[in-house]
């Protein structure tokens, strides 16, 4: 399955996205009401310049540095790992298995960000293709004449 085909199952709703300049506070309140666990950072939503998690604020809130009132662009991951509708799914869950990271994401030949997407995204889209593949079977045997 194509990661093309994956996006299919996501629900369509418009990226949440923090800036660079954005506070830790403010993306923390944006996980926290859209229930997410991480958002692309960006100035206008379409160019990547990292990710920032719960992680990543929970980290900077446990340093001698972090505070609600820290900029995001200083506890960002900044070397993000992204993939292309044309990518596997079964190479992008391992790519993120492999990274230890959670949200990916998905970006057109111009690396412009057309969508973010979960590994409970990919998961779910990759259950129902084995549920298909399971239904064609059983309807297969079904009517063979043996």
């Amino acid at each position: 399955m194509l990661i093309s085909h994956a996006l299919g199952f996501k629900k369509e709703s418009p990226i949440k996205y923090v800036s660079p300049n954005d506070t830790l506070g403010h993306a923390a309140k944006l996980l926290a009401e859209n229930n997410i666990g991480a958002v692309p950072v960006s100035i206008d939503g379409s160019k990547i310049l990292g990710i920032l998690s719960e992680r990543d604020i929970v980290k900077a809130l446990s340093s001698e540095t972090g505070s609600l009132d820290s900029e995001v662009s200083l506890f960002m991951t900044s070397k993000v790992k992204k993939c292309k509708t044309t990518d596997l799914l079964r190479d992008v869950i391992k790519d993120m298995n492999k990274g230890h990271f959670r949200h990916i994401p998905v970006v057109d030949e111009a690396e412009q960000m057309i969508e973010f997407i979960s590994i409970s995204d990919l998961v779910l889209a990759h259950l129902n293709e084995v549920e298909a593949e399971n239904a064609a079977m059983r309807s297969t045997v079904s009517e063979s004449p043996y």
